[in-house]
């Protein structure tokens, strides 16, 4: 299962280079013209077997940061300066990654948040959740592009430019991705979160714009 929240800048302008980059069975797994489902064909390009039912967490890991390095170098070559917000996730249904990534030093990418605990459920009538831990190993975890409760201290904010592992055994990583677009973590509360904002793709809390009025718990949008 693939997700994508944001959009590859100017695509129309490496979609050539990708489609050119696949076999010919790759190349026919996209059933329509989106930047999301062409991604996908690429990062299958980069697994070794893509017909393979489960992959480990580091193949997984591997190929997604080769379809995002892939992606970066068809952009600098087709001069593209606008950002791409590349929050992707992919799971075989045994291990989850995901990415909260925008092609650019000085903005904030989309919003990712996860959650994790023991059990989530629903503690008040009218549909109030939250999760709640009641022992030392977690077995639940949520990946979401805003909180879904307002519980705060359910959930947790993932970095800009952050690759999330989850693995078959329960165990979730934070790793940063080092690249040209990499800042370190003293500089991440920098960026700014207008461009993300202006794709309706951050939550008002994290805007900078200080002529912003919306209540800061209100999101503006996501999956």
């Amino acid at each position: 299962m693939w997700m994508h929240n944001g959009g590859i800048a100017d695509f129309h302008l490496i979609k050539r280079k990708l489609q050119a980059s696949l076999s010919d069975e790759l190349f026919a797994v996209p059933q329509g013209n989106t930047d999301s489902e062409w991604a996908f064909a690429l990062f299958l390009s980069f697994l070794p077997n893509p017909k393979a039912k489960s992959f480990t967490p580091n193949v997984l890991k591997k190929a997604m940061l080769s379809c995002i390095a892939q992606l970066n170098q068809w952009a600098r070559e087709a001069k593209i300066t606008e950002p791409s917000l590349m929050n992707f996730c992919i799971t075989d249904g045994k291990s989850v990654v995901a990415t909260r990534y925008v092609s650019s030093r000085t903005d904030e990418a989309a919003s990712l948040w996860f959650s994790s605990g023991t059990m989530f459920h629903e503690y008040a009538p009218g549909g109030h959740y939250r999760m709640t831990k009641s022992d030392k190993r977690e077995n639940i975890f949520m990946i979401a592009s805003e909180p879904l409760t307002f519980e705060k201290a359910d959930w947790m904010e993932i970095p800009s430019n952050t690759i999330i592992v989850i693995t078959p055994k329960m165990n979730i990583l934070q790793i940063p991705i080092i690249d040209e677009f990499y800042v370190p973590a003293s500089a991440e509360n920098k960026r700014l979160g207008d461009f993300a904002a202006t794709k309706g793709l951050l939550s008002r809390g994290q805007v900078t714009n200080e002529q912003d009025d919306t209540p800061p718990n209100e999101p503006v949008s996501g999956l």
